[in-house]
Formats: structure tokens, sequence, C-alpha cells
């Protein structure tokens, strides 16, 4: 068995759940990922109150709980290139990163992501980067910011 913060309807914290869930494994094209840590932020309790933002971003009850997190590849399918067993790995993947175990098919369909983790850089800390540097990437551009450009 495995767990898995679940949601189960819409609300603040009294609608999340840790469950045991059948522990999953990797098929062809998929690789699975031990989590060793999770970061949260304002939209994963926007996404478990909020039905109307769930639905825009195709979340569906139940779910899982957070987009960010850090972890080690312990599992890979067959035909997965740029992943071994061992790998250490943080990504955002939207409402279901607060679990033991992730299978997630490689490369991951956008908004998701997946990539190696930098040495030097521990899990707390790589599990807080995937959503504030997307968020920040999407700032820089918003203002059409560019090396070279007058402050």
């Amino acid at each position: 068995m495995s767990r898995a913060v679940v949601r189960e309807g819409f609300g603040g914290p009294e609608v999340l759940h840790v469950r045991d869930v059948a522990e999953p494994h990797a098929r062809r094209g998929e690789v699975r990922v031990r989590v060793r840590a999770v970061g949260l932020n304002p939209l994963d309790w926007q996404l478990a109150s909020a039905p109307g933002l769930a639905a825009a971003f195709g979340v569906p009850t139940p779910s899982g709980f957070g987009c960010d997190l850090a972890g080690v590849v312990d599992e890979v399918g067959p035909g997965v290139v740029g992943f071994a067993v061992g790998d250490r790995v943080y990504g955002g993947v939207l409402a279901r990163a607060a679990a033991d175990h992730l299978v997630l098919p490689v490369p991951l369909p956008a908004p998701d992501v997946l990539l190696h983790t930098p040495e030097g850089i521990g899990d707390d800390t790589a599990a807080a980067l995937p959503t504030p540097g997307l968020t920040a990437v999407a700032a820089v551009d918003a203002v059409r910011l560019r090396p070279g450009a007058p402050s």
C-alpha cells in the first residue's frame, strides 16, 4: 500500500484526507517517483476551495492535493529515455503531488513538468521551486524583460 492526500470535496483542510491507496507501478513510457518533499502554494488551496477554478484547470473531485514535489525515481518503465532509477527529480504535477509515490508519463504533458534536481539542491528546496519559478518566468515574459533592457 501507498498513501496519498485526497481532496474529497471543496473547502479548507477538512476536505483533505490521508488515504491508503494501491501502490502504483511504472508501465511502458512511465517513471515512478518516490516523493520526498512537497511544496504547497496558494494555488493548491485555491484549487481545493474553488469549484470553478478546479474545473478551469481540469481538476476533478475527488482528486489529489499539491502540485510541487521532489523525490527520487524508483521505477522506470520500458521505453523511457532520460530518467533512470536513482535519479533525483523535482517538478510540478497538478493536484497530485502529496503522495508516497507518483507514476508519471515521460515526457509529461504541459503544464506538468519533471526535471533532474541540480547537484547541491536539497529536496525541500527543490520542492519549493516549480510554481514560484514558473510564476517568475511568466512575470518576466509579461513585462517583456530582456537581457540588457533598461530597468
